[in-house]
């Protein structure tokens, strides 16, 4: 029988660790809606450590639920009555704090999806002057875009 406090006990600190996650990913978004591309850039080894750690969690998860089934929803069934409350808000929060996460990547990448399709169109743009002075716009070509790249 698997030992329900133990994993209890490893889901609160999951939980933590998402949390965690969580407050990364509010301030990535921040740092993405203000143009803060050098700290985003900076931001980038926190958030590789946090995948990292993400994927050790769940390696232990793994092994820590072994033969309780494939879901939380299995584990939480088939835990004694006295588990089960404390699973099920483990389970909610949980899915909360994943929901939201996801919720912020996907804002997240709509809003540079959109930035660089901006950039993009603005590189094709080129500002050239006639034989009398004045401005014009000019389509580049990519060969001209990428050449210098």
């Amino acid at each position: 029988m698997p030992n329900y406090k133990k994993i209890i006990m490893f889901f609160d600190e999951y939980i933590a660790h998402y949390k965690s996650f969580l407050k990364f990913e509010y301030a990535k978004a921040d740092m993405i809606n203000k143009g803060l591309v050098e700290q985003l850039s900076d931001s980038l080894t926190t958030e590789q450590a946090l995948i990292m750690k993400t994927n050790t969690f769940e390696a232990r998860r793994i092994k820590l639920v072994e033969g309780c089934g494939d879901t939380f929803a299995e584990l939480i069934d088939g835990a004694p009555e006295e588990h089960r409350e404390k699973l099920k808000s483990q389970h909610e929060e949980l899915s909360e704090i994943i929901y939201k996460i996801k919720e912020l990547n996907d804002g997240a990448g709509a809003i540079v999806s959109e930035r660089l399709k901006k950039i993009q169109k603005r590189t094709a743009e080129l500002d050239v002057y006639d034989g009398k002075g004045a401005l014009k716009r000019e389509h580049a070509t990519k060969s001209a875009i990428f050449r210098n790249v």
